[in-house]
Formats: C-alpha cells, sequence, structure tokens
C-alpha cells in the first residue's frame, strides 16, 4: 500500500491538465520523488524516478471525462540509511482515470509496483487495483494479483 502514495501524486499530476475540446493532448511530466519511513524496523529512504505520460479525452463542452496515464519508465530505489546498501525495481504502470459525473473520480490502476530479488526469494507485487477517490476520501473497491509484504522483502534484502 505505501506504492499509493506515488498513485496519488500521479492521480494528483492528472488532475492538472489543461481542458479544451481540441484534438487529443499529449502531456508529460518529470517525477523524482524521494521519502523516508521507518516501518520496516530500519529507516528507509524510498526514491521513484521517471515520467508521466497523459492523455486526455474530453466531451463537446470541454470537460475532461477520462484520462490515461503511462509510467512506462519508472523505476524505485529503497536505500537502508543505517547500511547504505540498497536496491532498485522497475515500476511501469498504467493508470485509467474515469472523472465521474458527481465529482468523484475511479482510478484503475495497473502494472508492476514492485520486483525483489533476495535471500533465495523473489517478492513481486502486481496486478490491478480499482480505486474511488471523494471528497469523503479515499475507498478501494477492488485488487488483484500478487502482493508481497514490501518490509519482509526489505528486511531479507537490505535490511
Amino acid at each position: 500500500m505505501r506504492f499509493l502514495g506515488f498513485v496519488f501524486v500521479a492521480v494528483a499530476l492528472a488532475g492538472a491538465s489543461a481542458a479544451y475540446a481540441a484534438g487529443p493532448i499529449r502531456e508529460s511530466d518529470s517525477i523524482d520523488n524521494t521519502v523516508t519511513w521507518n516501518d520496516c524496523g530500519f529507516p528507509v529512504e524510498e526514491t521513484v524516478v521517471g515520467n508521466l505520460n497523459f492523455s486526455p479525452w474530453f466531451d463537446e463542452s470541454g470537460t475532461r471525462t477520462r484520462q490515461l496515464v503511462t509510467a512506462t519508465d519508472f523505476r524505485v530505489t529503497w536505500r537502508n540509511l543505517d547500511t547504505g546498501e540498497s536496491l532498485s525495481s522497475a515500476s511501469p504502470y498504467v493508470v485509467h482515470k474515469q472523472d465521474n459525473p458527481d465529482g468523484t473520480a475511479t482510478i484503475a490502476f495497473t502494472g508492476l509496483v514492485s520486483a525483489i530479488t533476495g535471500g533465495g526469494r523473489a517478492y513481486v507485487t502486481s496486478g490491478r487495483m480499482v480505486i474511488l477517490f471523494s471528497p469523503s476520501g479515499v475507498e478501494v473497491i477492488s485488487s488483484a494479483g500478487p502482493s508481497t509484504d514490501l518490509c519482509e522483502a526489505l528486511i531479507e534484502t537490505i535490511g
């Protein structure tokens, strides 16, 4: 679920696109975001780097109705701040954003969150997650695919 924070960044940026009824618009934005957290018993620095590509669709009035966001070159790096050890994983994904008439947004996130190898094991989190964003909060509607405990993988590999 930690990766959801970066999904929220992508969704927030997806909402910033200019709206007009002209032909297809293609926009992109580079992300280089680092956060530090300590959920695994040691301090972890997590960096996400890559490019987001936006393709919105608009109705006749110029209101955006949906948007495709792709992150084909995203990479996540985790570094144990105590030892300096680190590892990286590709993290390509696609977001299908549907702007609902009631002001909510339905987001279908698909792709690879991470693939970590170490300790004789592969830790993979990938698949499809559907999320509803509304003024009252965020609700996970469905989730499918393998999901690894990130702390278990990090403890085994860089902990």
